[in-house]
């Protein structure tokens, strides 16, 4: 999904782990979701189809544009159109983003083709997803992304917010990193 908020801010919904997307469930499914989760803790339960039953009562998506903070709610109703809604006074920006703030761990990309692709400015970039911003993401110099690259996987380590690391060249892994 790829939609424009009326600030004039362009929001993606191409990616996994976005701090300005959740899911929602209704109160009126919160028992169904207790009753799910208690059949997942049955002897030999099928832990695949106790995880799209409780995705299925999440189905629907909530927005928020991390530069005017407006809201953007699926309306299942309406085939699940985006409704938006204003925020009025002092507000947050992050109200979607995870429970662990910047704490949340979160994974590290790192992508270089040569020779560069049509679709894209640079030969390399590096791509944390995680509530920290990182600088110094786009390269035409394999020395500097590899480097960049390293420093980025370091200090996500050293402050706990890394679930797993992979470097790639031309679609070939080089580097891999996971928590364990």
């Amino acid at each position: 999904m790829h939609f424009l908020c009326p600030c004039g801010n362009d929001i993606h919904d191409t990616s996994d782990c976005l701090s300005y997307k959740a899911g929602i469930i209704a109160d009126q499914d919160e028992e169904e979701l207790w009753e799910i989760l208690e059949k997942s803790e049955q002897p030999h339960a099928d832990k695949l189809n106790t995880a799209v039953e409780v995705m299925d009562l999440l189905r629907r998506n909530i927005y928020q544009c991390p530069k005017c903070g407006r809201i953007f709610l699926e309306d299942a109703a309406d085939g699940y159109e985006l409704v938006c809604f204003e925020p009025v006074g002092n507000f947050n920006k992050k109200m979607l983003i995870s429970s662990r703030g910047e704490n949340w761990r979160g994974y590290l990309f790192a992508d270089w083709y040569d020779p560069k692709p049509e679709y894209c400015e640079h030969k390399g970039f590096i791509t944390p997803l995680c509530n920290v911003k990182f600088d110094d993401l786009f390269f035409d110099d394999y020395a500097a992304f590899e480097r960049r690259y390293f420093e980025i996987l370091d200090e996500m380590r050293s402050r706990n917010i890394l679930r797993r690391a992979q470097l790639s060249v031309n679609r070939e892994r080089k580097h891999l990193w996971e928590d364990e």
